[in-house]
């Protein structure tokens, strides 16, 4: 448990301050990534392992823009209570950041499948959501994760998995995005590329923590 738990705080260390007080806990183990960040990847683990199971990975179209209004206006809350809190108008809490980084995570897969099939002069026949009440187990789902996650029954490394596997989906898609819209490379070596760009963002973000963000959150803590 020792090398899995340095593992993903190694993970969380890339994209997250790690403060204990922002972050629940799994039995007597803090989580890898503050309550918001948790939030947001595990919304983002939900929708996209909704649209794993239901084979739409190589979905065309987009949501319909009533529901992508509906889950855009959804990720506000996130964003102002991120505002707020930091410019000390208002005191969150972490129930607040989680369920509001849910409601922030949850509807990225959703935007981003598409982006990578979607066609400008093509039918796009493949939905990414077929109608609005697939939304509904699906957030349900995420609200109920959120909830044995805040009250800590979740063991630590599923609760680590999950963000893991969260934000692993999101730079290896923005990654075959990316080449798939360069319309340039069949598809095994469009997987090769996908994934030694995953590789590059996620060295990137390793170096970017270890030289830039590590070094300022220490001096902020210190300071």
């Amino acid at each position: 448990m020792q090398y899995i738990e340095a593992f993903f705080n190694l993970l969380g260390s890339f994209i997250c301050h790690q403060m204990p007080e922002r972050t629940l806990r799994a039995g007597a183990l803090l989580l890898p990534v503050c309550a918001r960040d948790m939030g947001i990847y595990t919304g983002i683990f939900v929708a996209a392992l909704f649209i794993t199971m239901s084979g739409r990975l190589k979905a065309q179209k987009p949501p319909s823009i009533a529901m992508v209004i509906t889950m855009c206006l959804l990720m506000l809350p996130m964003i102002l209570d991120g505002m707020l809190s930091y410019c000390g108008i208002i005191e969150t809490s972490n129930a607040a950041r989680l369920f509001t980084g849910l409601f922030f995570g949850l509807p990225i897969p959703f935007l981003l499948v598409p982006a990578a099939h979607f066609s400008i002069n093509g039918a796009n026949e493949s939905k990414v959501l077929k109608h609005a009440g697939e939304l509904i187990p699906v957030y349900c789902s995420g609200i109920i994760l959120c909830m044995v996650l805040f009250w800590g029954y979740v063991p630590y490394f599923l609760s680590g998995s999950i963000f893991a596997l969260g934000l692993l989906f999101l730079l290896s898609r923005i990654s075959y995005t990316i080449f798939t819209r360069m319309q340039r490379y069949k598809q095994g070596k469009l997987y090769m590329l996908a994934t030694a760009g995953t590789v590059c963002i996620i060295i990137f973000l390793y170096l970017l923590s270890q030289f830039i963000l590590q070094p300022l959150k220490r001096m902020l803590l210190n300071g």
